[in-house]
């Protein structure tokens, strides 16, 4: 009997064994219980791991799983469960209330038709457009000063970059990315009950034909509640006569045109700038906006303020202080904008009389 050989055996087997005990105490965002099941192809991948268990439900049920295991490359922007949990899907019997086009699409726009490394997106950019199997674009923010580097696709945070499969890459999401096909800030509008009243003052004011154009827009929307809790009732808005007020200043500055703002772009700003507001002045008007976003630990509850001021720099007033912080409210995004739910009235109706 070799005894050496004895020894350099139980050496090997205890070394492994050591390995194997420290990897088994390891903690990842991604449970993965066999060392290849990083080789697993998109599908599959996604499948074997519990947090992702929700999203695979969605593949499945919207008969996109023989693709996704197919060649690729596919970069995956995986939804975790606490992401849909937000929008109220707690088990995969609640994607058999949706549409089956609608399910389809809410998955294909949550995969790239490429393999995207982290390495790939322009250091420090904002809004870098990629396409998606569902046919639209989507939109990068990095910044690149961090380790890693902080990443939003469409608004919702990145918590796990770059996991390798067999067939492409993946990462893991915050937040279900919303978008909706073929549709304009002004039918995303007309098509969410709980903003009538502020759909009603647009168009009587002037400003809802504009909604349906190009674009872009980012338009800041209060639902009814908050109207009705400032006693602004469909009745009460219906009376006010719109040559009575300064028109840009009470309904107007819920509109910004020409721009395209994820509430997440204010925070990366912030970090490449070292400033992530931004200011313009009201059109035709003497008072000043100005918008910032702050975020939660681990950009789990992302937030914005908005404040009207009664000029640019100080000494100045400031009218009203509102925001949003609703996780299912912000980052609506449509063909020619978005829509994001504000929790206040810039504006009270006294506030923009002409003879003020």
């Amino acid at each position: 009997m070799n005894i050496k050989r004895i020894g350099n055996t139980c050496l090997f087997l205890l070394s492994m064994l050591l390995v194997l005990s420290f990897n088994s105490c390891k903690h990842n965002d991604l449970e993965i219980d066999k060392l290849n099941d990083s080789f697993r192809p998109a599908a599959d991948f996604v499948k074997n791991n519990y947090d992702l268990s929700l999203f695979s439900a969605a593949i499945e049920k919207a008969g996109l799983t023989q693709k996704l295991n197919g060649t690729g490359p596919f970069t995956i922007l995986a939804p975790s469960n606490d992401a849909f949990h937000i929008m109220g899907i707690n088990r995969p019997s609640d994607f058999d209330k949706m549409n089956p086009d609608t399910l389809k699409f809410l998955v294909e726009r949550h995969i790239l038709d490429r393999r995207l490394l982290v390495r790939d997106i322009p250091a420090n950019g904002i809004d870098v457009r990629y396409h998606t199997l569902a046919g639209t674009e989507l939109f990068t923010s990095v910044f690149s000063g961090s380790k890693p580097s902080m990443i939003f696709f469409n608004g919702s945070y990145v918590t796990r970059q770059d996991v390798t499969i067999a067939n492409g890459n993946l990462f893991v999401l915050q937040r279900v990315m919303k978008s909706t096909a073929k549709t304009t800030v002004q039918s995303w509008l007309a098509t969410h009950a709980q903003y009538s009243i502020f759909v009603g003052a647009l168009k009587k004011f002037g400003y809802w034909d504009e909604l349906a154009t190009e674009g872009s827009y980012t338009v800041f929307a209060p639902k009814n509640e908050v109207f009705e809790a400032a006693g602004l009732t469909e009745e009460v808005m219906e009376s006010l006569n719109p040559d009575r007020y300064m028109r840009a200043r009470l309904f107007g500055s819920y509109i910004f045109r020409k721009k395209h703002f994820f509430i997440s772009d204010f925070y990366v700003i912030a970090q490449i700038n070292n400033d992530g507001g931004y200011n313009r002045q009201i059109e035709d008007d003497t008072y000043y906006m100005a918008i910032g976003g702050a975020a939660g630990a681990y950009y789990q509850n992302t937030a914005y303020s908005m404040e009207v001021r009664t000029m640019k720099n100080y000494p100045y007033e400031i009218v009203s202080r509102v925001g949003g912080n609703s996780q299912i409210g912000i980052d609506n995004l449509t063909d020619n904008g978005i829509v994001q739910d504000l929790q206040g009235l810039l504006i009270l109706p006294e506030q923009a009389l002409k003879n003020n």
